[in-house]
């Protein structure tokens, strides 16, 4: 009987037999693992003991769910974990899949015996949405640079099943995985991640049902929140990483399901967490907060929509001439900055230059799903935009959805300020505050926010450390994490550098926060590249 099959044997039977049953417990403790050179990220105490316990459920043939916190690593827990894992298939190089095309893989090797070790590839396939691709694969280059990795997304997408078994780590989106079924469910996976795995919460949707009907040794699923709506919700988690654990739907609907949503019914609640508890691991910031550093600071980069990229594109092959003729002349350079914040509009939202347009915006999608999982961890985050008009849209969004938020800009009166500051310090329904960097960021204390989200970047980072500061201050007793979010191929990423250019020249303290960016023509020709 497979061991993840136990938990549908009675209890009875269950507990009788429990002393005789070779069900170890996962014990971390256990894992002899440390982190090879090849793993460039130092990892922190809770960090390590989750790689550890993702192994323990390896080892003993269980799926695992790291539900951690926002913010905790846990695509850096993943990697590592990962990257143990090929080099244990180096180590022992007859240890391959059982799955056809791992076969057909091997044979070909053969033919290099002396070094078959070396570039037997892992086989890993992570299962993400869209907008983290680029994130995974930044990280993947940069904690992991010996993986093989491969980018399974697009038109020009690879169609041979032997050249993308070939890679250590196959990425590729929720989407493209249930276009391409009929290709990846004929391999035999190593290793099956999915990030954001709530997106596989309605069992009866289609991608649900293709995710989990591909064949992986080991599935991990990530999620900051594995519940979000219902219990049948964690069915569907259990069933990806623990296939047959709770039995069919059907089944657990009537055993666990009803009598718990519906009648309160606490034994039947206690004998379910029993059952999954063993696979979920989750750690909140609070309960690692010794470990973790006092401020944290994080990129995440947003792909642009095709049809939001085509209307960039279009913006800046139209203006860019323009602006640096305008630039070059002193009395016109303030309406060449005014053509830059077009570019700057339009890679945050299409709305802030169209208001009636319905092009669609890869970062608002972005912010939105951080700020829920924050929300639902019951954390409180400030939103600091150079644009008005950007909050504005996220203002819109919460009134719809009735979520309660604080507001702060430059035409906030006075009293209105302290009031607002006031609720969102003091009442727990108040999660978000919206300022504009500049009214938000200097002269206020805002240390029940534990998450500060810059939404677009500014020209000085000093600025941003301003606002950053509200939260992270005396009197903050808990990490603040900061996420800056950027528009990937656009002027954002140009900012970026502009920005640690002046971190490194140290202009950035003596420029305080002019509302005149000081840019030379390079820097100009360096944003419009």
């Amino acid at each position: 009987l497979p061991k993840a099959l136990y938990s549908l044997l009675p209890e009875t039977l269950l507990l009788a037999d429990s002393k005789e049953a070779d069900l170890q417990p996962i014990t971390p403790e256990k894992i002899a693992y440390s982190p090879p050179p090849e793993l460039k990220a130092t990892l922190r105490p809770y960090q390590l003991h989750g790689v550890k316990w993702l192994l323990a459920c390896e080892q003993q043939g269980f799926g695992a769910c790291l539900a951690d916190d926002m913010g905790l690593g846990k695509t850096l827990q993943t990697i590592a974990v990962l990257l143990y894992l090929k080099q244990q298939t180096k180590a022992n190089p007859t240890d391959s899949n059982s799955g056809n095309v791992s076969v057909e893989l091997t044979r070909q090797l053969s033919l290099f015996e002396p070094h078959q070790s070396e570039i037997r590839p892992l086989q890993a396939l992570v299962i993400l949405p869209t907008s983290l691709v680029f994130n995974w694969r930044r990280e993947l280059e940069q904690f992991a640079p010996s993986l093989f990795v491969y980018v399974h997304t697009g038109t020009g997408r690879l169609r041979d099943l032997r050249a993308i078994a070939g890679h250590d780590v196959v990425l590729t989106t929720y989407h493209t995985a249930r276009q391409d079924l009929l290709l990846l469910g004929r391999m035999s996976w190593r290793v099956i991640v999915l990030d954001e795995s709530q997106q596989i919460k309605n069992h009866q949707s289609e991608i649900s049902r293709v995710v989990r009907s591909l064949k992986g040794r080991f599935k991990i699923s990530l999620s900051g929140t594995p519940i979000e709506n219902s219990l049948a919700d964690l069915w569907t988690q259990m069933e990806f990483i623990n296939p047959h654990a709770l039995g069919s739907f059907r089944e657990f609907k009537k055993r666990f399901l009803l009598p718990i949503e519906k009648r309160r019914d606490d034994k039947a609640k206690q004998r379910l967490f029993e059952i999954v508890r063993p696979f979920f691991l989750r750690r909140t910031k609070e309960e690692v907060a010794p470990d973790l550093p006092d401020k944290s600071e994080q990129v995440f980069y947003s792909e642009m929509p095709p049809e939001q990229y085509r209307a960039y594109e279009q913006i800046k092959s139209a203006i860019r001439n323009q602006i640096l003729t305008l630039f070059d002349n002193p009395q016109t350079r303030a309406q060449a900055l005014n053509e830059l914040m077009r570019l700057r509009q339009m890679a945050n939202h299409p709305a802030l230059l169209e208001p009636e347009s319905n092009l669609p915006s890869g970062k608002f999608e972005d912010i939105l799903s951080h700020w829920e999982n924050a929300r639902r961890s019951g954390h409180k985050v400030l939103f600091f935009s150079s644009f008005e008009k950007h909050l504005q849209l996220f203002r819109s969004y919460f009134e719809q959805q009735g979520h309660a938020f604080a507001w702060l800009t430059g035409s906030t009166p006075k009293p209105a300020r302290t009031r607002e500051v006031d609720r969102f310090q003091m009442q727990s329904n108040v999660q978000a505050f919206f300022m504009t960097l500049k009214a938000g960021g200097v002269g206020l204390n805002l240390t029940a926010a534990d998450y500060v989200f810059i939404l677009d970047p500014w020209w000085n980072p000093f600025v941003e450390q301003q606002a950053i500061a509200r939260a992270h201050r005396i009197g903050q007793k808990k990490p603040v994490t900061v996420i800056r979010f950027i528009a990937r191929n656009s002027i954002e990423e140009k900012i970026l550098l502009l920005q640690q250019r002046k971190q490194q020249l140290g202009q950035a303290l003596f420029e305080g926060s002019r509302e005149v960016p000081d840019l030379s023509r390079e820097d100009v020709e360096m944003l419009l590249e």
